[in-house]
């Protein structure tokens, strides 16, 4: 799954606009090297997100198959 669609599928973006807008500026980062919009993510990568002056860590534990509920997360 590209990087830009999970971060919108588990919540961390409104839109994947959005998204892919923050991963082209170059606030994420995957195993400690920047990403595009068009990177795969796989279980067991590293995710570094920097957004409203906070870093996230995020560790991709599995890839779900459509955007998560609000309650899930």
């Amino acid at each position: 799954m590209r990087i830009d669609k999970y971060l919108w599928c588990i919540r961390y973006f409104k839109t994947r606009g959005l998204a892919a807008e923050a991963i082209k500026k170059g606030h994420v980062s995957v195993n400690n090297v920047k990403a595009k919009a068009s990177r795969d993510v796989f279980p067991l990568d590293k995710i570094t997100l920097r957004r409203d002056q906070i870093n996230y860590i995020i560790k991709v534990l599995d890839i779900p198959p459509s955007r998560v509920a609000a309650k899930i997360v």
